[in-house]
Parts: structure tokens; C-alpha cells; sequence
């Protein structure tokens, strides 16, 4: 009937490169927080989508954005799939990447 009683997941699941786990994320949390909750290492700062520490690429699967990335992300990088785990709920099961990070050399060219 016009999918008006459908039913969502009130779960998805997040598997997490290159730790090779999966964990759950209820409904409306935001992938950061819920990973963190769960003893995820996952690289962070502000939790707050201005830094872009937790930058992460979606393998597939589908999130919703809470904020507008382009504030933070370059245009190449949203087209290539990141995005700020901190502001991402999902809607969908994902499948993700955090790239690994590289210490910036303060005063080198």
C-alpha cells in the first residue's frame, strides 16, 4: 500500500578498514559516535564536522550528511566518497575506509 507501512532497520552495520570489524549503529547515530562508543580507534578532534580528522571513504553503502562537507572536503574528495564520519548517519549497511594518516613536518616544504 504505497509503502506507507514499511518497515526500516531500526540497526545497520558499519564495516570499518582496515581494522576488518563490523559493528552495529543504531538508527540516527552518527557514525563517529557510535564507533567510538564501541572502542573504535578511529581518528577524531572537534566531533563537531570542522577539522576533518575523521574524513573516511564510503566503500558502499549510503549515509545521510548533517552538515553540507564542502565546508571541509575539497570537491575532489566528495567525488571520490569521503566524508566526515562525525556528521554521517546511515541509511544504509556501509561498508568504510579511514585513510591512513600522515603527520604534517611543521616548517617543511
Amino acid at each position: 500500500m504505497l509503502g506507507v507501512f514499511k518497515k526500516t532497520a531500526a540497526t545497520y552495520v558499519a564495516r570499518i578498514e582496515p581494522f576488518g570489524i563490523e559493528i552495529t549503529i543504531p538508527k540516527g547515530q552518527r557514525l563517529l559516535s557510535s564507533a567510538l562508543t564501541q572502542g573504535v580507534k578511529w581518528p577524531h578532534r572537534c566531533k563537531v564536522g570542522s577539522c576533518g580528522t575523521c574524513k573516511t571513504l564510503v566503500l558502499s553503502g549510503e549515509i545521510k550528511p548533517q552538515i553540507n562537507f564542502g565546508y571541509v572536503l575539497d570537491a575532489e574528495e566528495i567525488e571520490q566518497g569521503y566524508i566526515l564520519a562525525c556528521q554521517s548517519t546511515l541509511k544504509s549497511d556501509v561498508h568504510v575506509s579511514i585513510p591512513p594518516r600522515t603527520k604534517k613536518l611543521k616548517g617543511k616544504i
